[in-house]
């Protein structure tokens, strides 16, 4: 038996050397070889057989040193075999080494064995060195790739990923994720697993929750996450049979950070253009293509989204002299003749009514040689400001004509007071001189008018007053309409000159209503009063009528009636048709006044030289 084993060893000794095969033993902790005849015969070792692993580093020829110029031995061996060119007595020699399996003493080290061929020719062990390279390039591509690799078999089980993989998922080895598969991942989406299984590609967005985990995986983060731009695909081997499921992600969380950022921005930027009424846009007349804001098509009266070049140098919504305005301008800024547009414009919005907005556009970037003429175009809606603006003139053109009507209304008074005052002194004294007593009765008379006309004027420059304080009393009590016009008649009848009769219109309905009854009957006196003055002869009517909502009381009259020019201007303060005629001018805008706070409106229907139709409304509920 011993002799059968001394010839198996014999034929195995010369079949390994007669191979070109030797046999080596790696000691981690001394970190030697410890090599066979062969290897000891090619390296030139000593009896002992040993080669430290800095000695045998430095046999290798530098151009493969990039591999295995470490002390450590996992560096020398990265993979089970390795190709490479040695140095040995024999001059250089490709050599094929391979790991074939390792062990722990009873110390706890660890000791790899492994086998060393030297090769046939160059050629061969120049393609396999190829190949080897091959292989560490793609390696370390794959391992240093700033975007992260998973790789799963057929059935869905990782079985590899990438550095950039384990930091975007914030792990410190493979061990802690490898073997998961990726139809029970929770964060993936359920429409990307239906594709992988339908044996489909697929490019998708998606946010990376690391609080979906949920022991998927062992994970050091259970918060936060991040945004991934994701390419799945399948792939096959050369029998067109599934193999493998790749994964590739690239961390796009920055990006989302500085994409929300802008937006942000731009949201605030709206926010703050919405409140100011502010709107920019950034255009180039050449090649007609730009930008804005949302407010800067709401202020040009444009729909947003509407491409510039179908605003810009058209500007349909605009007043037509505001239009063509503007257009004058382009031929200037084409020539560089004018690098600033200042100016304001009527815009026409969808109600027919036009809106004010204010350009002010500027050439940023003038070079008509590149097809670029850059313009910044910022407007704002000046409406308020344009509004305020006539408000303003309004109130000083009020303001001058009030100071015109007080200077005219102290003069007037003057006149109108100095006059009763003047019949009243004269006649008074003229009263005490008399012993006629049909003078003093005429006399007597002409002072009760005087005095009348002096009383009305004091009342109605006290009226005037509480208006203007908004002081204006109104005492609502209930009415018969009938009754008020006939005490009127009765009441006004004497001052009617012989040729003019005061009179009710035949058949007034009854009708009872809500009001103040000193006002209306202060209003349908003055309408009286007025009539009795400018009718010489004829007749004046005093009406209403009710629809059941609104009753309508008039004063018709035969007299000299009002120019068409003039019938809008009766109710104006200090107005006086005819300065001849006693009167304050203050008592249809009296009356105006009382109608409007009582909830009615007023009016004249008048035709010069056939009489005047003075009326006002009044509601009943």
């Amino acid at each position: 038996m011993e002799t059968n084993k001394q010839n198996e060893c014999e034929f195995l000794y010369k079949l390994m050397n007669n191979a070109h095969i030797g046999w080596w033993i790696a000691d981690l902790k001394s970190e030697t070889y410890f090599c066979s005849d062969f290897v000891t015969r090619l390296l030139g070792l000593d009896e002992t057989r040993t080669i430290s692993f800095q000695d045998f580093n430095s046999r290798i020829l530098k151009e493969d040193h990039n591999h295995t110029n470490s002390l450590s031995f996992h560096e020398l061996q990265k993979t089970i075999e390795e190709v490479y060119l040695l140095g040995t007595i024999q001059g250089n020699i490709w050599v094929r080494s391979k790991i074939s399996y390792q062990e722990t003493d009873e110390e706890g080290y660890i000791k790899i064995y492994g086998i060393l061929e030297t090769q046939d020719g160059p050629r061969i062990a120049s393609a396999d060195q190829a190949l080897q390279n091959s292989e560490r390039i793609l390696h370390n591509i794959y391992k240093n790739l700033p975007v992260s690799i998973e790789l799963y078999d057929k059935n869905g089980n990782l079985i590899d990923l990438n550095k950039k993989e384990l930091e975007m998922l914030r792990l410190v080895s493979k061990e802690n994720i490898l073997g998961i598969n990726i139809f029970k991942n929770p964060v993936l989406p359920e429409e990307i697993k239906q594709k992988l299984k339908d044996h489909e590609d697929a490019d998708f967005s998606y946010r990376y929750d690391f609080s979906k985990i949920n022991g998927y995986y062992k994970s050091e983060t259970v918060t936060g996450g991040i945004d991934l731009m994701t390419r799945v695909t399948t792939l096959y081997d050369h029998s067109h049979q599934l193999t493998n499921y790749l994964l590739i992600n690239v961390d796009q969380t920055e990006n989302t950070i500085a994409y929300n950022k802008i937006q942000e921005f731009k949201s605030f930027f709206d926010l703050i253009g919405n409140y100011a009424k502010v709107g920019y846009a950034l255009f180039n007349i050449q090649s007609r293509k730009g930008y804005a804001l949302d407010s800067w098509y709401k202020n040009m009266g444009e729909k947003k989204g509407t491409p510039l070049a179908e605003i810009i140098g058209i500007y349909s919504h605009f007043h037509p002299e505001d239009q063509a305005r503007l257009l004058s301008y382009f031929p200037e800024i084409l020539n560089g003749n004018k690098n600033q547009v200042f100016t304001d414009v009527r815009i026409c919005r969808e109600d027919g009514n036009y809106s004010w907005t204010r350009i002010n556009a500027i050439v940023r970037d003038y070079r008509p040689q590149d097809n670029i003429i850059e313009m910044i175009c910022i407007n704002f809606d000046i409406t308020e400001l344009k509004e305020t603006e006539h408000k303003l003139i309004k109130a000083k053109e009020k303001a001058e004509e009030a100071d015109r009507l007080k200077s005219s209304f102290l003069a007037n008074m003057s006149h109108e007071i100095r006059t009763p005052l003047n019949a009243i002194v004269g006649f008074s004294s003229m009263l005490l001189e008399t012993t006629n007593k049909e003078e003093k009765l005429e006399y007597a008379n002409i002072i009760e008018k005087n005095n009348q006309l002096l009383l009305q004027l004091i009342s109605d420059i006290l009226d005037l007053s509480k208006i203007e304080a908004g002081t204006f009393d109104i005492i609502m009590e209930k009415i018969d309409a009938r009754q008020l016009c006939h005490e009127l008649v009765q009441t006004m009848q004497l001052k009617a000159k012989p040729n003019v009769e005061l009179r009710l219109a035949p058949n007034l309905p009854e009708l009872s209503f809500i009001s103040d009854k000193n006002r209306v009957r202060q209003v349908l006196l003055n309408f009286i009063t007025n009539a009795l003055k400018f009718t010489m002869e004829g007749n004046i009517t005093i009406s209403y009528q009710t629809d059941g909502k609104t009753a309508k009381f008039s004063v018709q009259d035969t007299g000299i009636g009002i120019a068409p020019e003039k019938q809008q201007s009766v109710f104006n303060r200090f107005v006086k048709l005819n300065s001849f005629i006693s009167g304050t001018g203050l008592g249809l805008s009296i009356c105006q006044s009382i109608i409007t706070q009582l909830g009615g409106e007023i009016g004249v229907k008048s035709e010069l030289g056939k009489g005047s139709c003075f009326w006002f409304t009044h509601p009943l509920n």
